[in-house]
């Protein structure tokens, strides 16, 4: 349990959206995600048995996204990649690069899903003009 304790009475609202509410001397709940911000600020573990490394970094693993998710950012992608035509956002055979599509989306794709979505977005695209 990360408990800790501050040397004030204070309100920190941290980054990840938790307020915790210390009272001087008082040991108080911090969740684990919010020990670096807490101990910038002052606090120190109640337990100081455990070290806390401030420069591990926090890791906070991304909610998978549903198919729909995914077909509806990699459209938008596909959308951005198109408008603002860059040389190397696409390949010889004319598809969006892996590599241009990585730094606009947050999540990993295959080869055949950015093939399969780019045939029926270009048909839909065809369709609609």
């Amino acid at each position: 349990m990360a408990l800790f304790v501050l040397h004030r009475n204070h309100t920190h609202s941290s980054r990840m959206g938790h307020v915790i509410t210390f009272k001087k001397g008082e040991a108080t709940f911090v969740p684990p995600e919010c020990r670096r911000e807490v101990m910038q600020i002052g606090a120190i573990p109640a337990d100081s048995e455990s070290p806390v490394d401030l420069l591990d970094p926090v890791k906070v693993e991304p909610l998978p996204l549903s198919a729909e998710e995914r077909q509806e950012q990699l459209i938008a992608a596909f959308t951005l990649l198109e408008e603002r035509n860059h040389r190397r956002d696409f390949t010889g055979q004319g598809l969006p690069s892996l590599t241009a599509l990585g730094n606009i989306i947050d999540f990993e794709v295959s080869k055949k899903e950015v093939e399969d979505l780019w045939r029926a977005y270009r048909e839909e695209k065809g369709a609609d003009q």
